[in-house]
């Protein structure tokens, strides 16, 4: 009896850590799958610019996947070497490349020569109802044409899930604040202090939290709810002292996109100026403190927390 208790919880354990670790295994799959075309084609220094949404929009997520890769990569590439991506972002700001979204192929080449690498790994992703839909292509940088690819559905688990602000497989669906803390004055994010209308409007409400010591501004793009007459995309100003919150409520269950600068980098004349247009501008994109997107659920609060 005692040992059938044991099998079982042995089994319990092994199959929600294999839960856990369905993403990850798997990403490590696909990293194993392009290394081997890679080396297939002789090729021996490889750059990871990163992955992005099918809009090519920088996430939370996208990070996280850039780096796991990168990192895999390096583990399966026996005839060939990963740049550091720390040293990749030092060297694209002393050469001005801009390292947000797609790459093209002028930057591709002159990425190559630059670092001297022979293959640039980007990608995008895609959130579905219970996977992320991966894809990684190989560039070679003398052409800038694609050589190798590798595409597949990675299991969304809860870290992950984290990261969109969702829940998965029937989970607690309070959000858990898009894997960061929430802020001071809550202990969940209370679903209760939506509006009463939220699904018949298809909202939810969005806060920011200013955990750091320094004040920050935050600039939004986000959609209303579709009962609005004009429903279009809309732009909003957040400035936050350190340790305060504040909130959009009543915002449409479509992605938002923040853009989030230190207050005295947005004031300095040689950097955003002053200028709340310069926030959402790749040209300034290197000044900004962070940049995101976050998935926006009917009748949930959730809350974001800046460190």
């Amino acid at each position: 009896m005692k040992f059938s208790n044991v099998c079982i919880l042995s089994l319990l354990f092994i199959a929600s850590h294999s839960l856990g670790q369905d993403f990850d295994s798997q990403l490590e799959q696909l990293a194993a799958g392009l290394s081997k075309k890679i080396e297939s084609k002789g090729k021996t220094k490889v750059a990871v610019w990163g992955f992005f949404t099918e809009n090519g929009e920088k996430t939370a997520l996208g990070n996280y996947i850039t780096e796991d890769f990168s990192v895999y990569l390096t583990n399966f590439g026996n005839k060939f070497e990963v740049i550091d991506r720390n040293h990749l972002n030092v060297l694209l700001k002393e050469h001005q490349l801009n390292s947000e979204g797609y790459i093209d192929e002028n930057t591709a080449k002159e990425l190559g020569k630059i670092v001297a690498v022979d293959v640039i790994i980007t990608g995008t992703y895609t959130v579905l109802n219970s996977v992320v839909k991966v894809r990684a292509k190989a560039l070679d940088t003398e052409t800038a044409l694609q050589f190798a690819a590798s595409m597949g559905n990675l299991a969304l688990n809860e870290n992950i899930a984290s990261y969109l602000g969702v829940s998965v497989n029937g989970g607690n669906s309070t959000n858990r604040g898009f894997n960061s803390q929430l802020s001071s004055n809550e202990t969940v994010n209370n679903p209760e202090t939506v509006d009463e209308n939220c699904k018949k409007t298809s909202t939810g409400d969005v806060c920011f939290a200013n955990s750091s010591s320094q004040k920050i501004i935050i600039g939004i793009y986000y959609f209303p709810s579709k009962n609005v007459q004009l429903y279009s995309r809309r732009r909003k100003t957040v400035i936050l002292e350190s340790k305060e919150t504040k909130c959009i409520y009543q915002v449409g269950n479509e992605p938002l996109t923040f853009f989030i600068s230190n207050w005295n980098v947005f004031v300095d004349e040689e950097k955003f100026n002053g200028s709340e247009r310069n926030l959402y501008s790749t040209r300034y994109a290197q000044y900004l403190k962070d940049k995101g997107e976050l998935k926006v659920e009917t009748c949930k609060s959730k809350t974001y927390t800046i460190k």
